[in-house]
């Protein structure tokens, strides 16, 4: 099953640069409409969870989860994530080891953030994304040790 999950995060995280890159090449066009979003959302489970450190809150499903990325394109630009090591971890999680990459919305400053993603996989869907800035976290929460 761990490679499996594996190819499933790899997919999804291939899918969510695809839809960034083409949604940054036309900033204008509404969010929810826009090319390559339906590909990101297939990779996910309908009541996918995103933790990140931006926010105190856990968002869950389309709606939130569409409103949470919304809300930081509001501060930036040219935003990606810059994978660079996925890692099988315990009960159906991958650790991302990678790199958010974007460009700050007034200033134009480029923005480099380590990044430690715990995601969790239940039947070849994408139902949970824990992003860390600390690599010790994100291996606790992957199941995995240094």
């Amino acid at each position: 099953m761990s490679e499996k999950n594996v190819k499933v995060v790899w997919s999804y995280f291939e899918a969510l640069n695809e839809w960034l890159t083409s949604y940054w090449s036309d900033p204008e066009q509404p969010l929810k409409q826009s090319v390559g979003l339906e590909e990101v959302f297939d990779h996910l489970d309908p009541e996918a969870e995103w933790d990140w450190p931006l926010s105190p809150e856990t968002f869950r499903g389309r709606e939130q989860l569409l409103q949470a990325v919304a809300d930081w394109m509001e501060a930036v630009s040219d935003w990606r994530v810059d994978i660079e090591e996925l890692i099988d971890g315990s009960r159906d999680r991958v650790l991302l080891i990678g790199r958010v990459l974007a460009r700050g919305k007034g200033s134009g400053v480029p923005i480099v953030q380590p990044i430690f993603t715990a995601v969790t996989v239940r039947d070849g869907k994408v139902v949970r994304i824990e992003d860390h800035t600390d690599r010790a976290r994100a291996l606790a929460a992957a199941g995995l040790r240094e």
